[in-house]
């Protein structure tokens, strides 16, 4: 899975209120999602281009808390699973 890219569907809008959660509305579909903190912070580094889950691993990982740095790779999974299912990244 860490070689397996993923790319950006549309190039949706953030309304970030500065909570746990940030609006996300997709573009594309007109669709508005409520993302956690974290998966909003996934999303906004595929706007420029499609990325593999070692290449995300190694941008996110000097933002994260060291203590929850050995859980990264399983977060990172989750949270791109969901933005899957929501149809906002997609598999290449």
């Amino acid at each position: 899975m860490l070689n397996m890219m993923w790319r950006n569907e549309s190039k949706g809008r953030f309304y970030d209120p500065g909570e746990t959660t940030v609006i996300y509305y997709d573009t594309r579909s007109g669709d508005t999602h409520l993302l956690t903190a974290f998966a909003a912070h996934v999303l906004r580094e595929f706007q420029t281009e499609s990325l593999s889950l070692a290449s995300l691993i190694t941008r996110i990982a000097p933002v994260v808390d060291a203590g929850q740095a050995t859980d990264l790779q399983e977060a990172l999974e989750g949270v791109l699973s969901e933005l899957v299912a929501m149809d906002i990244l997609k598999q290449e």
